[in-house]
């Protein structure tokens, strides 16, 4: 019975039930399980908010880049069109340049400080100068549950031109597009043009890309919200204290330790020495 007081009165005092292994061996290794399982989650709720980071900025950076090849797009229209001269289109061609360094800016954006169009070489710019492809064709994968991964990054150059038959070169094709406009080639313009459309469609196809990824996200991010609130319960049920089972528990024990020296004390009292001795 002292025993078991000294175990109700930690319980109490700890405000947990689970102070040592033996207490209760099964809910003990049950703790275990859900402790490990709780540090997965909050490992995986940091890739999440990484990889929503890095993919919401990807889907932004691809917007800006659709509106400024829908305006490269029109330039060609224009450029095109039989009414215009050559002072026009030289005009329209150095517009053309401008836009394409804003692409290239574009294409060489940061999101957690490393490039995310570069696949594995996210130290260094994707896109030189010149707009050649400096990175590789790899992506980025995160755990954000149990069995489930995503893509964090497209694969390096997949929206702009990796340098391989697997794309189309957007900055070659502007380049092609200003020196048909500079030069008043018609057909050279009609040929980038209609290169410019595989060019509009290849970055449409890594946005919607990308929207799939962050709808995976989405649902993951719920299950991943239900569990962080969910462990702490299941490990509070497990370790801590009922303090009202508790102190009923060791008004209990209390009792029956004062009943067993109560009745100790009147033995020792109606017992003489002789009958030791005997």
């Amino acid at each position: 019975l002292t025993n078991r007081q000294a175990k109700t009165t930690e319980k109490l005092s700890t405000g947990k039930r689970l102070n040592r292994p033996s207490d209760d061996p099964l809910a003990a290794l049950k703790s275990t399980i859900f402790e490990s399982q709780g540090r997965r989650v909050e490992q995986q709720k940091r890739n999440m908010d990484s990889a929503r980071n890095t993919l919401v900025t990807s889907e932004a950076v691809l917007g800006e880049a659709n509106t400024t090849l829908f305006r490269v797009k029109e330039l060609a229209i224009q450029s095109l069109s039989s009414v215009m001269n050559g002072p026009d289109r030289a005009f329209m061609g150095a517009e053309v340049a401008q836009l394409r360094e804003h692409l290239r800016s574009i294409a060489n954006t940061k999101s957690n400080h490393r490039y995310i169009f570069a696949g594995f070489q996210s130290n260094q710019e994707p896109y030189s100068a010149a707009g050649a492809f400096q990175g590789d064709t790899n992506f980025t994968e995160v755990e954000i549950g149990d069995g489930l991964r995503i893509e964090s990054t497209l694969s390096g150059g997949r929206p702009f031109g990796d340098g391989t038959a697997n794309t189309v070169d957007t900055f070659r094709i502007l380049d092609d597009l200003e020196a048909g406009m500079l030069a008043a080639d018609e057909n050279a313009t009609q040929t980038a043009f209609e290169e410019l459309e595989t060019s509009i469609e290849q970055i449409i196809t890594s946005r919607q890309h990308l929207g799939v990824q962050l709808t995976k996200l989405s649902s993951a991010e719920s299950i991943n919200e239900y569990l962080q609130e969910r462990i702490p319960q299941i490990l509070s049920e497990q370790q801590d204290t009922d303090f009202a089972e508790a102190v009923s528990e060791l008004t209990l024990v209390e009792n029956s330790l004062k009943a067993t020296l109560a009745a100790s004390s009147r033995m020792l009292q109606s017992t003489s020495l002789l009958d030791f001795l005997r």
